[in-house]
């Protein structure tokens, strides 16, 4: 009976060793892969994009872009048509900013205007702190388009390029149980020009990132002169 007693422990004891290890252990939740539908996009095209995560991960993707400004006497301005905020997943966060700052060490950005158009102009302002001006706005409605006036000033009265960088946050998808996610993304408001696509999942953090360049709707691509200091 001692025998049968001190047995029936052991199994209890391994059991509930097996059982801690089962809760305590890490999830495997990283992205082990992912791909765009098209590796040559133009504007206009729906992106698709797919992969392999842990089961049932919050998939949050971000895209970020350049684009250079020049300015014209002491000011800059930059006009999105059509801004389209892509959808997050039920629920799900998102995140705009936009950040202007000096192409190079003869401009430095005093301020930025961020101007919405949605049946009325709403505003925000921003100072720079050193030499970078920024405004953010998290939960964005994507069920509508925006039209959006970006304008500032600089210091001096230099020529040359403001560089906006914007960047679009927000949770894409929701892996299904075995690991697979799937979104797409629209490019129709979007300006052409190359784009860095980061995706990770939200338990973490770890960066999956890549680039694409998006081409212009036409054949014709025009290029942009870089500025000079006076």
């Amino acid at each position: 009976m001692k025998y049968a007693f001190q047995r029936k422990n052991l199994i209890m004891i391994i059991l509930f060793c097996a059982t801690a290890g089962i809760l305590i252990a890490p999830a495997s939740a990283d992205i082990t892969s992912w791909s765009l539908s098209s590796e040559n996009p133009s504007v206009g095209d729906i992106i698709k994009i797919s992969g392999e995560a842990g089961s049932k991960e919050i998939i949050e993707v971000s895209i970020l872009h350049e684009e250079l400004v020049p300015v014209s006497g002491k000011n800059y301005i930059y006009q999105i048509n059509n801004l389209k905020i892509p959808p997050a997943v039920r629920g799900g966060k998102s995140f705009f900013s936009v950040n202007a700052s000096g192409e190079n060490d003869c401009i430095e950005v005093k301020d930025i205007n961020v101007r919405v158009k949605k049946g009325k102009w709403f505003s925000r302002h921003a100072d720079a702190s050193e030499g970078v001006a920024e405004i953010s706005q998290s939960k964005v409605p994507s069920w509508m388009n925006y039209f959006v006036k970006i304008d500032g000033n600089v210091k001096g009265n230099p020529k040359g390029n403001v560089s906006l960088v914007f960047e679009s946050r927000y949770e894409a998808a929701k892996a299904d149980k075995k690991g697979n996610f799937k979104f797409s993304y629209d490019t129709k408001s979007l300006p052409s020009g190359n784009y860095t696509i980061t995706i990770k999942n939200t338990i973490d953090g770890i960066d999956n990132q890549g680039e694409f360049y998006l081409s212009p709707a036409e054949d014709s691509v025009g290029k942009k002169k870089q500025g000079k200091c006076l």
